[in-house]
């Protein structure tokens, strides 16, 4: 069985330690097959160096993820003014900084 990752999660059968080499039940040249193909899509998506300098992918992520609320607050730009937020509005550069608009408001009937 080819590995079914990263669309899908594998099963695989586990030997156990009455299986034969020759079983029927867990054909032991498949399970060394399975897990070859499922080793070899894991370093596909994971890449050489996953975890980068951290420790873990998982440190990696976190780390990711709190860079990316960081930058989710505009509060520190100085090009930055925002006066009476509403939902659907975006942020548009006027010439001199960077202000909400309201998305219907835009010149080109809201296509970006």
């Amino acid at each position: 069985m080819p590995t079914s990752y990263p669309s899908g999660l594998d099963n695989f059968i586990n030997p156990t330690s009455t299986d034969r080499l020759d079983s029927n039940t867990v054909p032991h040249h498949l399970q060394h097959s399975n897990l070859n193909d499922a080793v070899e899509a894991l370093e596909t998506v994971v890449g050489l160096n996953p975890a980068g300098i951290h420790l873990t992918i998982k440190d990696r992520l976190i780390n990711a993820e709190t860079l990316i609320d960081q930058q989710s607050v505009l509060n520190g730009l100085t090009d930055v003014t925002i006066n009476s937020v509403a939902t659907g509005q975006v942020l548009r550069y006027n010439g001199n900084a960077w202000i909400n608009y309201d998305e219907e408001n835009l010149v080109d009937g809201g296509s970006f």
